[in-house]
Protein backbone atom coordinates (compact mmCIF):
# COMPACT_ATOMS: atom_id res chain seq x y z
CA UNK A 1 0.00 0.00 0.00
CA UNK A 2 0.93 3.39 -1.13
CA UNK A 3 1.88 5.45 2.36
CA UNK A 4 -0.20 8.79 2.65
CA UNK A 5 1.01 11.87 1.85
CA UNK A 6 0.66 13.59 5.62
CA UNK A 7 2.23 10.30 6.80
CA UNK A 8 4.99 10.56 4.34
CA UNK A 9 5.87 14.07 5.59
CA UNK A 10 5.63 12.80 9.23
CA UNK A 11 8.11 10.23 8.72
CA UNK A 12 10.38 12.46 6.94
CA UNK A 13 10.04 14.79 9.34
CA UNK A 14 10.28 12.17 12.26
CA UNK A 15 13.55 10.79 9.96
CA UNK A 16 15.33 14.63 9.94
CA UNK A 17 14.55 14.75 13.93
CA UNK A 18 16.46 11.80 14.35
CA UNK A 19 19.41 12.47 11.99
CA UNK A 20 19.87 15.63 13.57
CA UNK A 21 19.80 13.86 16.75
CA UNK A 22 22.09 11.37 15.95
CA UNK A 23 24.33 14.57 14.90
CA UNK A 24 23.98 16.21 17.90
CA UNK A 25 24.33 13.46 19.80
CA UNK A 26 27.94 12.01 18.41
CA UNK A 27 29.04 15.40 18.62
CA UNK A 28 28.77 15.68 21.78
CA UNK A 29 28.56 12.28 23.53
CA UNK A 30 32.46 10.96 22.87
CA UNK A 31 34.55 13.89 24.29
CA UNK A 32 38.68 13.69 23.32
CA UNK A 33 39.98 17.33 24.08
CA UNK A 34 43.76 15.47 23.58
CA UNK A 35 42.82 14.01 20.71
CA UNK A 36 44.55 10.91 21.30
CA UNK A 37 44.27 8.57 18.18
CA UNK A 38 42.73 10.89 16.05
CA UNK A 39 44.29 10.51 12.50
CA UNK A 40 45.26 13.58 10.78
CA UNK A 41 43.31 16.09 9.58
CA UNK A 42 43.95 15.32 5.88
CA UNK A 43 42.94 11.28 6.60
CA UNK A 44 39.40 13.49 7.05
CA UNK A 45 39.24 15.64 3.95
CA UNK A 46 40.39 12.66 2.29
CA UNK A 47 37.19 11.27 3.29
CA UNK A 48 34.94 13.69 2.87
CA UNK A 49 36.23 14.09 -0.62
CA UNK A 50 36.34 10.08 -1.96
CA UNK A 51 33.75 9.02 0.52
CA UNK A 52 34.58 5.35 -1.44
CA UNK A 53 37.86 5.16 -0.65
CA UNK A 54 37.89 6.03 3.21
CA UNK A 55 39.08 3.12 5.48
CA UNK A 56 36.49 1.60 7.81
CA UNK A 57 38.83 1.86 10.67
CA UNK A 58 38.57 5.78 10.26
CA UNK A 59 34.33 5.87 10.29
CA UNK A 60 34.61 3.39 13.29
CA UNK A 61 36.90 5.41 15.20
CA UNK A 62 34.37 8.94 14.15
CA UNK A 63 31.48 6.99 15.77
CA UNK A 64 33.34 7.24 18.80
CA UNK A 65 35.24 10.37 18.48
CA UNK A 66 33.10 13.50 18.63
CA UNK A 67 36.05 16.15 18.25
CA UNK A 68 36.78 13.61 14.76
CA UNK A 69 32.83 13.76 13.94
CA UNK A 70 32.58 17.74 13.97
CA UNK A 71 35.46 17.95 12.22
CA UNK A 72 33.96 15.95 9.09
CA UNK A 73 30.83 17.42 9.37
CA UNK A 74 33.09 20.90 8.72
CA UNK A 75 34.84 19.33 5.94
CA UNK A 76 31.32 18.25 3.87
CA UNK A 77 30.05 22.13 4.60
CA UNK A 78 33.41 23.26 3.27
CA UNK A 79 33.00 21.29 -0.07
CA UNK A 80 29.51 21.71 -0.31
CA UNK A 81 30.58 25.47 -0.69
CA UNK A 82 33.47 24.89 -2.66
CA UNK A 83 31.53 22.80 -5.43
CA UNK A 84 28.26 25.76 -4.91
CA UNK A 85 31.06 28.71 -5.88
CA UNK A 86 32.64 26.46 -8.69
CA UNK A 87 29.43 26.11 -10.58
CA UNK A 88 28.44 29.97 -10.04
CA UNK A 89 31.92 30.66 -11.47
CA UNK A 90 31.17 28.79 -14.47
CA UNK A 91 27.73 29.99 -15.87
CA UNK A 92 29.65 33.84 -14.44
CA UNK A 93 32.77 33.41 -16.24
CA UNK A 94 30.62 32.65 -19.43
CA UNK A 95 28.13 35.70 -18.68
CA UNK A 96 31.34 37.89 -17.80
CA UNK A 97 33.25 36.62 -21.24
CA UNK A 98 30.19 37.23 -23.70
CA UNK A 99 29.87 41.09 -22.31
CA UNK A 100 33.68 41.23 -22.53
CA UNK A 101 33.55 40.30 -26.27
CA UNK A 102 30.14 41.31 -27.95
CA UNK A 103 32.32 41.18 -31.38
CA UNK A 104 33.52 37.57 -31.10
CA UNK A 105 29.89 36.31 -30.32
CA UNK A 106 28.36 37.94 -33.15
CA UNK A 107 30.98 37.25 -35.10
CA UNK A 108 30.30 33.31 -34.22
CA UNK A 109 26.51 33.71 -34.17
CA UNK A 110 27.13 35.16 -37.83
CA UNK A 111 29.15 31.99 -39.10
CA UNK A 112 26.57 29.95 -37.61
CA UNK A 113 24.02 30.98 -39.23
CA UNK A 114 25.98 31.35 -42.80
CA UNK A 115 26.81 27.97 -42.16
CA UNK A 116 22.96 26.73 -41.85
CA UNK A 117 22.47 28.77 -45.03
CA UNK A 118 24.96 27.21 -46.92
CA UNK A 119 23.95 23.93 -45.83
CA UNK A 120 20.33 24.42 -46.90
CA UNK A 121 21.34 25.94 -50.34
CA UNK A 122 23.46 23.11 -51.16
CA UNK A 123 20.47 20.54 -50.19
CA UNK A 124 17.93 22.32 -52.27
CA UNK A 125 20.75 22.37 -55.36
CA UNK A 126 21.15 18.94 -54.98
CA UNK A 127 17.44 18.19 -55.54
CA UNK A 128 16.08 17.85 -58.85
CA UNK A 129 14.48 21.32 -60.63
CA UNK A 130 11.33 20.05 -61.85
CA UNK A 131 10.40 22.81 -64.79
CA UNK A 132 7.06 24.29 -64.59
CA UNK A 133 3.81 23.28 -66.34
CA UNK A 134 2.63 25.92 -69.00
CA UNK A 135 -0.55 25.01 -69.79
CA UNK A 136 -0.88 27.29 -72.57
CA UNK A 137 2.18 26.51 -74.24
CA UNK A 138 1.33 25.28 -77.92
CA UNK A 139 2.82 21.93 -78.62
CA UNK A 140 6.24 22.22 -81.07
CA UNK A 141 5.52 20.92 -84.37
CA UNK A 142 8.31 17.98 -84.38
CA UNK A 143 6.85 16.58 -81.72
CA UNK A 144 4.63 13.82 -81.84
CA UNK A 145 0.82 14.52 -81.47
CA UNK A 146 0.52 10.63 -81.00
CA UNK A 147 3.23 8.44 -81.07
CA UNK A 148 1.41 5.36 -81.38
CA UNK A 149 1.89 3.75 -84.56
CA UNK A 150 -1.45 2.33 -85.81
CA UNK A 151 -0.57 -0.14 -88.57
CA UNK A 152 -2.92 -0.71 -91.39
CA UNK A 153 -3.97 -3.95 -92.24
CA UNK A 154 -2.59 -5.00 -96.13
CA UNK A 155 -2.53 -8.38 -97.68
CA UNK A 156 -0.62 -9.88 -101.16
CA UNK A 157 -1.39 -12.75 -102.38
CA UNK A 158 1.56 -14.43 -103.51
CA UNK A 159 -0.10 -17.81 -104.19
CA UNK A 160 0.55 -17.87 -108.23
CA UNK A 161 4.41 -16.90 -107.76
CA UNK A 162 6.85 -19.58 -109.50
CA UNK A 163 9.94 -20.24 -107.08
CA UNK A 164 13.26 -19.35 -108.02
CA UNK A 165 16.43 -20.74 -106.65
CA UNK A 166 20.30 -19.45 -106.40
CA UNK A 167 20.59 -16.70 -108.35
CA UNK A 168 17.81 -17.54 -111.10
CA UNK A 169 16.45 -14.33 -112.45
CA UNK A 170 12.45 -13.77 -111.55
CA UNK A 171 10.03 -14.20 -114.28
CA UNK A 172 8.00 -10.93 -113.74
CA UNK A 173 7.40 -10.20 -117.44
CA UNK A 174 3.82 -10.90 -117.35
CA UNK A 175 3.17 -9.43 -113.53
CA UNK A 176 0.66 -6.89 -112.71
CA UNK A 177 2.43 -4.51 -110.03
CA UNK A 178 0.25 -4.43 -106.88
CA UNK A 179 0.22 -0.36 -105.18
CA UNK A 180 1.41 -0.73 -101.60
CA UNK A 181 0.79 2.74 -99.17
CA UNK A 182 3.12 4.60 -98.16
CA UNK A 183 2.02 3.97 -94.66
CA UNK A 184 2.79 2.31 -91.51
CA UNK A 185 1.44 -1.72 -92.36
CA UNK A 186 0.61 -5.05 -91.06
CA UNK A 187 1.60 -7.22 -93.85
CA UNK A 188 0.00 -10.51 -94.57
CA UNK A 189 1.98 -12.08 -97.29
CA UNK A 190 0.37 -15.59 -98.56
CA UNK A 191 2.95 -18.02 -99.82
CA UNK A 192 2.63 -20.55 -102.73
CA UNK A 193 1.18 -23.65 -101.54
CA UNK A 194 3.85 -26.15 -99.95
CA UNK A 195 6.08 -23.30 -99.26
CA UNK A 196 8.06 -24.11 -95.60
CA UNK A 197 7.50 -22.47 -92.37
CA UNK A 198 10.46 -20.73 -91.07
CA UNK A 199 12.56 -17.38 -91.58
CA UNK A 200 12.17 -15.38 -94.82
CA UNK A 201 14.41 -12.30 -95.27
CA UNK A 202 11.99 -9.45 -97.14
CA UNK A 203 13.20 -6.88 -99.65
CA UNK A 204 12.43 -3.96 -101.62
CA UNK A 205 14.88 -3.90 -104.34
CA UNK A 206 15.70 -1.48 -107.29
CA UNK A 207 18.01 -3.36 -109.85
CA UNK A 208 19.96 -4.92 -107.17
CA UNK A 209 19.95 -2.23 -104.77
CA UNK A 210 18.09 -2.88 -101.34
CA UNK A 211 16.06 -0.37 -99.92
CA UNK A 212 14.30 -1.97 -97.44
CA UNK A 213 14.94 -5.18 -95.89
CA UNK A 214 13.08 -7.36 -92.78
CA UNK A 215 13.23 -10.59 -91.33
CA UNK A 216 10.03 -12.83 -90.42
CA UNK A 217 8.90 -15.78 -89.48
CA UNK A 218 6.27 -17.87 -91.85
CA UNK A 219 3.86 -20.12 -90.21
CA UNK A 220 0.72 -22.63 -90.84
CA UNK A 221 -2.52 -21.08 -90.70
CA UNK A 222 -5.86 -23.48 -92.36
CA UNK A 223 -3.53 -24.92 -94.89
CA UNK A 224 -1.72 -21.58 -96.35
CA UNK A 225 1.87 -20.43 -95.48
CA UNK A 226 1.22 -16.71 -93.99
CA UNK A 227 4.06 -14.37 -93.39
CA UNK A 228 2.87 -11.33 -90.99
CA UNK A 229 5.31 -8.52 -90.50
CA UNK A 230 5.18 -4.74 -89.11
CA UNK A 231 6.59 -2.37 -91.61
CA UNK A 232 6.57 1.77 -91.82
CA UNK A 233 7.02 2.16 -95.83
CA UNK A 234 6.94 5.97 -94.75
CA UNK A 235 10.18 6.46 -95.06
CA UNK A 236 10.49 4.84 -98.62
CA UNK A 237 10.08 6.75 -101.69
CA UNK A 238 7.60 6.62 -104.31
CA UNK A 239 8.37 4.21 -106.80
CA UNK A 240 8.37 1.10 -108.49
CA UNK A 241 10.03 -1.26 -106.30
CA UNK A 242 10.98 -5.56 -106.56
CA UNK A 243 9.46 -7.32 -103.32
CA UNK A 244 11.49 -10.35 -102.77
CA UNK A 245 11.38 -12.77 -100.03
CA UNK A 246 13.28 -15.61 -99.73
CA UNK A 247 13.99 -18.40 -97.55
CA UNK A 248 16.77 -19.55 -95.46
CA UNK A 249 17.04 -22.73 -97.87
CA UNK A 250 17.41 -20.10 -100.56
CA UNK A 251 13.69 -20.47 -102.67
CA UNK A 252 12.42 -16.98 -103.20
CA UNK A 253 9.52 -15.18 -105.27
CA UNK A 254 9.59 -11.48 -106.49
CA UNK A 255 6.89 -8.87 -106.63
CA UNK A 256 6.39 -6.58 -108.54
CA UNK A 257 4.60 -3.27 -106.49
CA UNK A 258 4.42 0.54 -106.37
CA UNK A 259 4.87 2.27 -103.19
CA UNK A 260 2.37 5.51 -103.72
CA UNK A 261 1.73 7.96 -100.91
CA UNK A 262 -2.21 7.08 -101.64
CA UNK A 263 -3.67 4.38 -98.93
CA UNK A 264 -5.55 1.87 -101.03
CA UNK A 265 -8.90 0.35 -98.83
CA UNK A 266 -7.31 -3.26 -97.36
CA UNK A 267 -7.94 -5.90 -99.18
CA UNK A 268 -6.65 -8.58 -100.26
CA UNK A 269 -3.81 -7.17 -103.22
CA UNK A 270 -3.25 -10.42 -106.23
CA UNK A 271 -0.58 -10.75 -108.40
Amino acid sequence: MRMKFKDRRAFERRGKDFLDFARFYLSEAFPNPDRKGCPPDDALRSLAFNPTEGEPALTEHMAACSPCFTRYGELLEELKSQREREKRFTWTSVSVWTKAHPVLVGTAALCLLLIAIGVGFLIRTRQPNTPPTDAHRKPNPTEPRNPTVAYLPFNLDLSTLSPIRGSESPATGAQRRILVPSSPLHLTLTLPLASPEGRYDLKLTVEGRTFWSKPAQAHLQKGKTLVEVDTDFTQIRSGDYNLEVRSSTGIGFVQLVSIQAASPPSAEQKP
